[in-house]
């Protein structure tokens, strides 16, 4: 049986935050990601502290300059930005994409963000659209920061982002063995105006990775796996940004 040396509840992010300083503490949004892991190391003698109690819900919008920005809580599920008719089509579509309908229900954003997979396609669209994150309810930092960086000290609460203008376009393109299998490689494309695009993939670094310019492709270097070697998973992402090229440029 797994070792779990106690479970926590706090009821306020600062309790949380001193908890989950603890040698062995773990913190747990929706459980999809760190409970498995939980259960598959018996010698583990973790802490879980559950976030459920702190709050951390809801998405919002709010007019900044001439632009809306919209603001997700880290407790928000996956679920939750499907059902959201504030949420552009592009995420909506990435969430659907993300996992198995019925863990879209448990699964955070806040636990997407933390995991930083490799293989999360929501997490890139977030990437491609510039989106920031915020850490403990105070600082805010961008997600390609946060993500090519160690991570920062303290728990993720939000991630916002500015709704698209009239001339955004967004598109994403993925290979995989089938369409139900995670992308081998994927790349989501958004333009904020005309002519000006960017692509962030999936499947070519340890995380997510943003690409501002076709030259920018030679300085990837992917892990192989049996789904694909490093050269096949570069091929690919060439091959997909030059389809978002094609789209953007149309």
């Amino acid at each position: 049986m797994p070792s779990v040396l106690a479970y926590h509840r706090p009821q306020s992010l600062d309790e949380a935050q001193k908890l989950a300083s603890g040698k062995n503490a773990v913190l747990i949004g929706g459980g999809t990601l760190v409970i498995p892991e939980v259960l598959s190391n018996p010698s583990s003698e973790t802490e879980i502290i559950d976030l459920q109690s702190v709050g951390l819900t809801g998405i919002t919008s709010e007019n900044e300059g001439n632009e809306t920005s919209i603001k997700i809580g880290a407790m928000s599920r996956l679920s939750d930005l499907i059902n959201n008719e504030n949420i552009p089509h592009l995420l909506r579509e990435l969430c659907s994409k993300e996992l198995p309908s019925t863990l879209r229900t448990q699964a955070t954003i806040g636990g997407t963000i933390a995991e930083r997979s490799s293989e999360s396609i929501l997490l890139s669209g977030f990437l491609a659209i510039n989106a920031e994150i915020q850490i403990h309810e105070k600082n805010w930092i961008p997600l390609n920061e946060y993500l090519q960086s160690s991570p920062p000290t303290g728990i993720v609460t939000a991630i916002k982002f500015f709704g698209p203008s009239d001339e955004f376009k967004s598109c994403f393109h993925s290979v995989g063995r089938t369409p139900m299998d995670v992308p081998i490689v994927s790349a989501v494309g958004y333009s904020k105006s005309k002519g000006n695009f960017q692509v962030s993939f999936t499947g070519v670094a340890e995380v997510p990775t943003l690409i501002n310019a076709s030259d920018e492709l030679a300085n990837l270097n992917p892990q192989g796996d049996f789904r694909g070697s490093s050269d096949y998973r570069k091929h690919l992402a060439s091959v997909l940004y030059t389809r978002i090229a094609q789209e953007m440029q149309a």
